[in-house]
């Protein structure tokens, strides 16, 4: 009888510690969950490779539907308006010798050198131009380089700080056959499903009524030039090369023997300076108009 009891008082007292430890483990599960997600901007940005080359266009009015082709710059095919509200695989390539030109591999394939996603984007409204391929159900879906380090479960959890903004855009497939190039029989399906954003004209408000952000321009002075009309500040000019005689060497001067009568010829050392670090140099900040005003700005085509 004795016996009996004390297996059912262990029995009872071993039950009792498990449920404890599964609400403790609920409780660190629930904390976790409750650390806010990174703003999605700064990881779908993350380690992404700087834009190089000249720029061909230079104001909010060079990428409006309809502005007059330069000749090295055509405009995008819409402005819309519209809402992030997910994200989806895009196409992968195993090399990243030329955009979209390397073997096609599986979006999760490890061997992806070059990884773009799909930004689910609800058009409120197509504020200028018009657009063709690749609208379904009220929605486009708008290609981004994708971080290789930064995976898709990751962006959907900060989806929430993706944004509403402005974006000018082209379907992939009509730009490419409105320059003249040619399309890869593989690629034409996925290319008629996609936008791209035309130079880098994707404008977002993280929160209502906040400054936008030009997640896609890397150049602060860039960003100040599209969105406030500020010419950037003119490259340094080189410094010129010298042109007269090659400049003395130390060994063209007379050396002095050292007064020590200990010393063995070999050099001395110089005393170490303690580091003293350069002054930092840091990016202006740039003030951007409202998601209302900068509506305003690009439908007056300034």
């Amino acid at each position: 009888m004795h016996k009996t009891l004390r297996s059912r008082t262990t029995a009872v007292a071993l039950c009792l510690a498990a449920g404890l430890a599964l609400i403790a483990a609920a409780g660190v599960t629930a904390a976790r969950s409750a650390q806010p997600a990174a703003p999605f901007w700064s990881l779908m940005r993350a380690g992404v490779g700087e834009s190089l080359g000249e720029y061909t266009f230079d104001s909010l009015a060079d990428l409006k539907p309809g502005a007059p082709a330069s000749g090295v710059f055509t405009p995008a095919a819409a402005l819309v308006e519209g809402t992030i509200v997910g994200i989806e695989p895009g196409i992968a390539f195993a090399s990243d010798d030329g955009a979209t030109t390397g073997p096609i591999v599986a979006h999760d394939d490890p061997a992806a050198a070059v990884r773009y996603a799909a930004l689910v984007i609800r058009v409120d409204q197509v504020l200028s131009g018009a657009l063709g391929l690749g609208l379904q159900d009220g929605k486009i879906r708008l290609q981004i380089e994708q971080p290789l380090q930064v995976g898709l479960a990751e962006l959907r959890a900060s989806l929430g700080t993706a944004g509403r903004g402005l974006f000018y855009v082209h379907n992939a497939l009509e730009r490419r056959r409105a320059e003249g190039r040619t399309v890869p029989q593989e690629l034409s399906g996925y290319l008629a499903s996609v936008h791209i954003p035309i130079g880098a004209g994707v404008f977002v408000e993280q929160r209502t009524g906040e400054p936008v952000i030009a997640p896609l321009m890397d150049d602060p002075d860039r960003v100040n030039q599209i969105l406030n009309g500020v010419a950037p500040p003119p490259e340094p000019e080189p410094e010129p090369e010298p042109t007269g005689p090659n400049p003395p060497k130390p060994t063209d001067f007379p050396q002095e023997e050292p007064t020590d009568p200990e010393w063995d010829g070999s050099d001395t050392p110089d005393a170490e300076q303690p580091d003293t670090p350069g002054p930092v140099e840091e990016e202006p900040e740039v003030d951007t108009p409202t998601l209302a005003e900068l509506r305003a700005r690009a439908l007056a085509g300034s």
